[in-house]
């Protein structure tokens, strides 16, 4: 609940009228967990918060402030209710999917619950680039993007910044969950801290020219985006990769070479 000078103020019928009105801004739902309000049965459940904190320079007055159910606003994980929204809709899937299947969500969850992994990518490679569009989306635009080789390992990738409808979870490289710790990775995003490595996908030629892009490395980086709202996510995609050796790269760079933060 707010500590507000501005609500301390506010006499008993002029908070039932700046409730009301909060309540029809937000179309009777609440601010975090987006649960029906109503006003006659649920009026002593209900809590008044600023959206962005006043420790972070948010406004003291109704332009920042949401109509929240106690329960949702107290048990939160993070001040600014805007990222305490994010926070909820990623425990709500992850409780849903543990009590129904017995499971924690991978990206495949997290891209359907917000509109991706629907469309394959038809494209055209000839000599070292690849040429495609992302017209299922209505982007009919070409794109020519040069593909490079890797001098060790003698791989073929590119780099595109993709549409999620565009990106699939990879169930076989690296078919990890999404772990609680993705909250972490949220507070970073939404702090406007950069992403240090981009997300690693592949694609594979085929006769139909048009596959699903499969991520198998930054799929929490590409998760905790996606809930905050980004529909493009840069990607490192190989082309008709030795999945063997992937697996083995992706292996051992968590055991053998216990990669850590630099300073």
């Amino acid at each position: 609940m707010a500590n507000s000078q501005y609500l301390s103020r506010l006499s008993s019928d002029d908070r039932k009228e700046l409730i009301k009105k909060l309540w029809l801004a937000q179309n009777g739902k609440c601010f975090i967990s987006g649960d029906a309000i109503d006003l006659d049965l649920h009026y002593h459940l209900l809590d008044i918060d600023h959206i962005v904190p006043t420790a972070n320079n948010g406004k003291d007055d109704p332009s920042n402030f949401a109509l929240t159910f106690q329960s949702a606003n107290r048990s939160k994980q993070a001040a600014d209710l805007n990222l305490a929204r994010t926070n909820w809709r990623s425990k709500k899937l992850t409780d849903k999917l543990q009590y129904e299947e017995n499971r924690n969500p991978n990206l495949t969850d997290v891209l359907l619950e917000y509109g991706g992994a629907s469309q394959k990518l038809h494209f055209k490679i000839k000599d070292d680039s690849i040429t495609y569009s992302f017209g299922e989306i209505g982007n009919t635009s070409l794109q020519t993007l040069p593909i490079y080789k890797d001098a060790m390992s003698e791989e073929r990738y590119f780099f595109a910044l993709l549409p999620i409808e565009y990106i699939f979870h990879d169930d076989k490289i690296n078919p990890r969950s999404i772990g609680s710790n993705v909250t972490k990775l949220l507070a970073e995003f939404y702090k406007g801290n950069p992403q240090l490595h981009v997300s690693l996908g592949y694609i594979e030629e085929n006769a139909d020219n048009a596959c699903e892009i499969k991520l198998f490395d930054g799929q929490h980086k590409a998760a905790a985006q996606i809930m905050l709202g980004v529909r493009a996510i840069p990607v490192r995609v190989f082309v008709n990769p030795n999945k063997d050796k992937l697996i083995e790269s992706n292996f051992n760079a968590g055991t053998t070479l216990k990669q850590v933060a630099f300073d």
